[in-house]
């Protein structure tokens, strides 16, 4: 993995000199968890020796874009794109705090004036990106095996909302990852279109010191999915020996599903991926700035002896960065590959004595077959 390091700051589209008046730069990215709700981007700049002139030119509501490069390829990409929206002045330290597109979709009205066909969750996105005029920022990735149907809209019924609020809404339908992107757009990613291809290798010497562990009780082993257009019917699945070891743990998710089906499917989806509790690396810490992907899977290894697992691929959810004087570090969050429905592939097992049906642990269920080394516990 090639370190980045930021090559160009422009706010309201004038270059600031890097080498006379940056700082430091502290840029948070994605979110901490992959149950957490969006959570939009924010990027804080302290500029040092400000004169008079700048400051009496200097406005909030105006575009902040910092520029990384790639000191291998040389290429260069946007890190962070947004609008400034606070700034304070200490002596001649001017510090000014930037939040990416995702804070505005409260602004926009959507649905209070048309209704809405019936039609399936990744076209109910795009259609209110569209009506917000905002469809050229959408990045949408759906699940190719569940993009279920949702009822028909009727806004007399329904009454006016925006699209942040609905986005919020149509999100835990599919488990969707929400996220501003560095160069402006805004990404929606069903979970099950994540996959454990392409993983990054993290390189051991690239990790400030060994992450810690953890372990939290389940997020949920009764699952209720309420669906049609007023939640008005409801199924629900449980796990009895989840139950039985940890307590009643509901979690309910509020759809528009047309069908009993896929809100049955959702609810075994969501029940599978949080009845039982995993070990989980929540973040690492990094001595450089990466070009990471939200919703990719990312390889740590190298582990203490006592780690439950060796290697261990989570998935990235988002991350911090920190720039200092000359050095660029990150806190890169993490979830458990089980969140997102990610498993060994059968054709990532392979083909040897060692791993034929009748030589692995029987007593293995599949949805706890994240890493090779369960298949032999």
């Amino acid at each position: 993995m090639n370190p980045l390091w930021p090559s160009a700051l422009t706010i309201d589209g004038d270059a600031v000199p890097l080498a006379d008046v940056l700082a430091s730069v502290s840029l948070h990215h994605g979110r901490d968890d992959v149950g957490s709700d969006p959570t939009p981007s924010t990027c804080q700049v302290i500029l040092r020796d400000v004169d008079k002139a700048y400051t009496q030119a200097f406005r909030v509501g105006v575009p902040l874009v910092l520029t990384a490069k790639d000191q291998v390829t040389l290429a260069e990409t946007p890190r962070f794109t947004g609008r400034v929206t606070d700034a304070s002045l200490d002596v001649d330290e001017l510090t000014v705090i930037a939040v990416a597109r995702l804070s505005t979709l409260p602004a926009y009205p959507v649905g209070d004036t048309s209704d809405y066909p019936a039609e399936t969750w990744s076209a109910r996105v795009t259609r209110i990106f569209g009506e917000a005029g905002l469809s050229a920022y959408l990045e949408l990735i759906p699940d190719p095996a569940f993009d279920p149907p949702l009822v028909a809209r009727d806004h007399l019924t329904a009454g006016a909302t925006t699209l942040g609020d609905y986005l919020n809404f149509l999100a835990p339908m599919v488990g969707a990852a929400v996220t501003d992107r560095p160069n402006g757009n805004i990404q929606v990613q069903a979970i099950g279109a994540r996959t454990l291809a392409s993983a990054v290798d993290l390189p051991p010497d690239l990790v400030l010191y060994a992450p810690a562990w953890k372990q939290f009780l389940p997020a949920g082993n009764i699952v209720t999915v309420r669906y049609t257009g007023d939640q008005s019917e409801q199924v629900t699945v449980s796990d009895a020996t989840s139950i039985g070891l940890y307590g009643e743990r509901p979690v309910t998710i509020d759809t528009t599903f047309a069908n009993l089906d896929d809100a049955t499917k959702r609810a075994n989806q969501r029940l599978a991926r949080g009845a039982f509790p995993h070990w989980n690396i929540p973040e690492t810490p990094v001595l450089e700035g990466l070009a990471l992907q939200v919703g990719a899977p990312l390889v740590l290894s190298a582990m203490p002896d006592a780690s439950p697992f060796d290697p261990w691929q989570p998935i990235v959810e988002g991350w911090t960065d920190t720039i200092t004087g000359d050095e660029w570090t990150m806190t890169v969050a993490l979830s458990d590959p089980l969140a997102s429905g990610l498993t060994l592939p059968w054709d990532g097992i392979p083909s040897t004595a060692d791993y034929l049906w009748n030589t692995i642990d029987q007593t293995v269920a599949w949805a706890d077959a994240v890493t090779l080394e369960t298949l032999k516990a």
